[in-house]
């Protein structure tokens, strides 16, 4: 019989500590998610992707994902090699629900 994958509730449901952070998950997939942009950058990275879409092929932009995924790893590495020694950071395959605490109020 063949195991059943794991459900994914989603960042709503409730973080469990065993499953914050872990390894294992596919490489390479791709998966939606939300987020929140601010309204004028999220405006102008949609005309971006349009416009070039549309117009200029040689650009490698077809989609708003075209543009956000190559932000978001460029970002990140810039993280890891500030903060982080340059390594990955360990892996969390869900974030709590809300805002995290302010470290003040510990």
């Amino acid at each position: 019989m063949a195991q059943q994958p794991e459900l994914d509730r989603g960042e709503d449901a409730p973080l469990d500590a065993a499953q914050a952070t872990g390894r294992g998950r596919a490489v390479g997939r791709r998966v939606q998610r939300t987020v929140n942009f601010d309204q004028e950058v999220l405006d102008r990275a949609r005309a971006a992707a349009a416009h070039l879409a549309a117009h200029a092929p040689e650009a490698g932009v077809r989609s708003l994902a075209d543009i956000i995924n190559p932000a978001v790893a460029e970002r990140v590495a810039e993280l890891e090699e500030r903060f982080n020694s340059g390594h990955p950071f360990d892996p969390v395959f869900r974030l709590p629900a809300g805002r995290p605490r302010d470290r003040s109020d510990t």
